[in-house]
């Protein structure tokens, strides 16, 4: 059993090696995606201060700078004081990502018009999440996971230290040689960030494969259908705006921070808005809703993400766990590293096994020499 594990690890890790250090680093830098976007293009921050401008009004500034445009389809507001609201449009014909416009919160003047997928930190986020290839390049990442978990099940068990070994087997040689600094730093690097590694690992997974995840954990506790109910249209359709739509919600969740507003385009379509209630494990995200008719202001359901059942709880903890959020300021951090180790442990895993493939080569030399000699 260890030397078929001991060749599986090896030769799965050298192909899917580069994949996985790719993906890993690329998760690191998206750990702090929105704040390295405002880094990257600080014309998409708030300018103005004071009292925030009616959300219909930023709603409008975004329309008028899209003419021609489908109606938008939903509102992301500031995430923190100094960010700026993010008005998302449908996907133009023949572009990778919808096209979002960033407005002012204050002044609802427009800073920006981009298209989601273009700019570095969302080009970013397709490579990471699709290597660029749409959903086949989605199921390689999705592979690539299920691949790091048996690495982290196999390296722990290829690692165990026998009685009496433990601080050899938890320690450095920095002074060594080459081939002994590699092999202490695949495996002590592994070891150390092993169960953060298997967190992202099986939460990527989970986020690539809902489905079957959710069939899982269904015996356990079954996620609950997520509602979707609709408005009635009337003969003489007077909608309701945003302002209103957010008014009538708020008497829902008064402790809940508002995250989007998810915009009715249709008849039937209704206003659904995204809460963070307190308990929730993602800060950034509300995975709280409530649908108000866009006509009658009528609240027609809700759904208190705390009070869901545990297979939906247990579903709504997969992003946050992933991008480290769940554990605040020191698990976006944790995250960070545990990103790193993919590229660190194919590089020490590849030199050591080019450092044994030369040794066997230049092994199999001089027995050649000493037979024809």
């Amino acid at each position: 059993m260890r030397r078929l594990l001991t060749l599986l690890h090896t030769y799965l890790g050298l192909i899917a090696g580069l994949l996985l250090a790719l993906t890993g680093l690329t998760g690191s830098l998206l750990v702090f995606d929105h704040a390295l976007d405002e880094r990257l293009a600080p014309h998409t921050l708030a300018q103005a201060e004071g009292a925030p401008a009616p959300l219909q009004a930023v709603l409008d500034a975004a329309r008028n700078a899209a003419p021609g445009h489908p109606p938008p389809t939903r509102l992301h507001l500031a995430r923190r004081p100094g960010s700026a609201h993010v008005v998302r449009f449908p996907t133009p014909e023949g572009a990778v990502g919808p096209l979002e416009i960033t407005v002012d919160p204050v002044s609802a003047q427009v800073l920006a018009v981009r298209g989601w997928g273009e700019y570095p930190m969302s080009w970013l986020y397709r490579l990471h999440y699709t290597l660029l290839a749409g959903q086949t390049g989605k199921y390689l990442v999705g592979v690539g996971g299920i691949l790091l978990l048996f690495f982290c099940l196999s390296g722990a068990y290829l690692w165990w230290p026998r009685p009496g070994r433990w601080w050899r087997a938890l320690t450095v040689k920095w002074r060594s040689g080459a081939f002994r600094l590699n092999y202490d730093l695949h495996k002590i690097s592994g070891i150390y960030l092993l169960p953060v590694l298997g967190v992202v690992a099986f939460s990527g997974v989970s986020l690539v494969f809902p489905r079957p995840m959710m069939s899982l954990v269904a015996p356990l506790s079954a996620p609950e259908p997520f509602p979707s109910p609709s408005s009635t249209p009337v003969p003489s359709p007077e909608r309701l705006d945003a302002d209103r739509a957010v008014a009538v919600a708020e008497a829902v969740f008064p402790a809940g921070n508002l995250k989007r507003i998810y915009l009715p385009r249709r008849p039937e379509d209704t206003y659904r808005l995204s809460y963070r209630l307190p308990g929730e494990p993602w800060s950034a995200h509300g995975a709280s809703y409530v649908w108000v008719d866009q006509y009658s202001g009528e609240v027609l359901g809700s759904r208190d993400a705390t009070r869901v059942s545990g297979g939906s709880q247990f579903m709504n903890w997969q992003f946050p766990l992933h991008n480290g959020d769940a554990l605040g300021l020191a698990g976006r951090w944790l995250v960070f590293a545990s990103g790193l180790m993919p590229a660190l442990l194919f590089g020490t895993g590849f030199y050591m096994w080019w450092r044994k493939r030369q040794g066997r080569r230049r092994g199999r030399t001089r027995q050649h020499a000493e037979q024809t000699g």
